[in-house]
């Protein structure tokens, strides 16, 4: 159910952002169905957290990385994603674990890439066919 306000909210995406705020919205009402979600209750929680990140970031309680992978090859992912692992690894091993914890915070999004690149492609359907 859309509001004056939800629209409001959405005037400055582009399609492809309104689009994919509807997926978030379908994916969280499917898991929450007692819950009203809607473009404005995104909205406040992606304010709250914004700002609970620029203290985090002020106050050095937490480290941000955010790396393009837009150039990046899918072996130069696959090499990322073997030397984080190692070095996950040796974490473990030799490190407290929160040292550990820490490392594996920053492979994870590594290995959500990963798990992506995996996936089987869909073959190409060639016009006429």
């Amino acid at each position: 159910m859309s509001t004056e306000k939800d629209s409001m909210l959405r005037v400055r995406l582009t399609q492809r952002q309104s689009n994919e705020l509807d997926a978030i919205i379908d994916e969280l009402q499917a898991q929450m169905p007692e819950a009203s979600v809607t473009t404005s209750s995104i909205a406040r929680y992606a304010l709250e957290k914004y700002v609970s990140d620029h203290i985090a970031k002020r106050d050095g309680t937490k480290i941000f990385i955010e790396i393009s992978t837009a150039d990046a090859t899918e072996e130069d992912i696959k090499n990322l994603y073997g030397l984080l692992s190692k070095l996950f690894d040796e974490t473990k091993e030799n490190y407290s674990p929160m040292v550990n914890y820490m490392v594996g915070e920053i492979l994870e999004p590594v290995m959500m890439k990963m798990a992506s690149l995996m996936k089987p492609k869909k073959p190409e359907v060639k016009a006429g066919e």
